[in-house]
């Protein structure tokens, strides 16, 4: 048997950053573009920005800096606060993965229960 979970941040009964959020963020970092991740991750361009927009408004910080279009084109890079939120919210997930595989087989494979 296995367990899984997800963990997402909320703020004001709303999701402020998930799984899908970081890799979104990941992707632009990879990519150089919100367009080019948002294509990578199945999602339309008006839903990635959309969803970008969400988390800075309910953590109070910019992810992105933007480059408009022109002779070589836009282009997007994190900012410093979504470098720090990508790596705390893996360190977070990382250390739950770990205890959560410890109390489920604490707890359900267990012989002597």
């Amino acid at each position: 048997m296995n367990v899984k979970f997800k963990i997402w941040i909320e703020e004001n009964g709303g999701v402020a950053f998930a799984e899908g959020r970081r890799m979104l963020l990941e992707a632009v970092d990879r990519l150089g573009s919100l367009n080019a991740a948002a294509k990578e991750l199945g999602m339309s361009y008006r839903a990635a920005w959309g969803k970008i927009k969400a988390t800075e408004q309910a953590l109070g910080m910019k992810l992105l800096e933007v480059t408009t279009g022109g002779k070589g084109g836009g282009g997007a890079t994190l900012t410093p606060d979504a470098k720090e939120l990508i790596s705390k919210y893996k360190k977070y997930t990382t250390r739950m993965s770990h205890l959560i595989k410890s109390e489920f087989e604490r707890v359900f494979e267990d012989k002597k229960s």
